[in-house]
């Protein structure tokens, strides 16, 4: 087989943010062209009827005509989308689809939770050194994904419905958040997470390490450092302490959204978000006994551009 670099394009159409990814791939390395996420909220609503809102479905059509058109604009030799959380629960998930294909060009393929932790799996570990064990988190806006991987084979998957969207739309109603809420907020986290605590930890070996991708745990990692914007050197294997953790939750879980500005790599659209996402990291930590987590820049997006390639090859 051929390792010849072909210009590809993957979309991660996820519950909170539409990723795009443009790359020349070669093997199991790629060179980024071209890159962008927005954040669409295409969940906001679903936990509670059932349906994708209208405005939410407007939106993010709007964000996949962009992304189709700047694809355009490269040799682009294949292109693979796919949808998580929300598109899988949305009763009506159909309906973006057929108006994707129709008004983007954009055929998307809706992802299982284990389909969906393991074509993350196939991305997280570019340019982080492969651990012999580790325990990965990918929290997103409808679920969290858990793994156990052993160098980089997994051992065990677990797709909980978790995800920062879902608590926002639950408990984040009140601005600053009332401390019941948050209460209740990390009583229901700490529930979920029950059923999965022994078939995790007894899959630990003394050298697991804990490891995290995705927006929440990416921005926590800038925010951390003090960073006016996202910086891809300065997050991409960097480590946030437990203690870090647990001093920005409980700074931004009793203010109001507006003084969260006061962090400036914390975007507008994540003031609220941010606090049930970092609530889900501390109590995994909490949870799993961790002292730290390294942060991986790298995920879905990756992983799906990666296994495109080695379907053309």
């Amino acid at each position: 087989m051929s390792d010849k670099a072909r210009t590809l394009a993957s979309i991660d159409i996820g519950t909170n943010t539409f990723r795009l990814l443009i790359a020349n791939v070669s093997g199991n390395n790629f060179k980024e062209i071209y890159s962008e996420r927005v954040i669409t909220r295409i969940g906001q609503g679903v936990s509670g009827n059932g349906f994708l809102r209208k405005e939410a479905i407007q939106r993010g059509i709007f964000t996949l005509k962009r992304f189709s058109d700047i694809i355009s604009r490269y040799d682009v030799k294949g292109i693979i989308a796919t949808g998580t959380s929300a598109l899988r629960d949305a009763r009506n998930s159909d309906e973006f689809l057929k108006q994707a294909k129709a008004e983007a060009g954009i055929d998307i393929e809706i992802l299982s939770g284990e389909e969906e932790a393991r074509k993350t799996l196939s991305g997280i570990f570019i340019g982080i050194p492969v651990p012999e064990s580790s325990l990965i988190v990918d929290i997103g806006g409808g679920s969290t994904e858990l793994i156990v991987s052993r160098d980089t084979k997994p051992l065990f998957i677990e797709s909980l419905s978790l995800g920062v969207v879902y608590l926002s739309d639950r408990y984040m109603r009140y601005d600053p958040p009332r401390k019941e809420d948050i209460k209740r907020m990390g009583a229901e986290i700490s529930q979920r997470l029950a059923p999965v605590v022994n078939p995790i930890t007894k899959l630990f070996t003394e050298n697991t390490v804990f490891i995290g991708t995705a927006g929440t745990i990416t921005t926590l990692a800038a925010m951390t450092q003090g960073l006016r914007g996202f910086d891809h050197r300065k997050v991409h294997n960097f480590r946030i302490s437990l203690s870090s953790v647990r001093e920005i939750f409980s700074d931004i879980s009793t203010i109001s959204a507006k003084e969260r500005a006061k962090y400036p790599a914390l975007e507008p659209e994540r003031f609220d978000i941010i606090v049930p996402g970092t609530l889900i990291l501390l109590k995994i930590m909490e949870t799993f006994g961790f002292k730290e987590v390294i942060i991986s820049d790298y995920g879905l997006r990756e992983g799906i551009l990666l296994e495109l390639y080695n379907t053309l090859r």
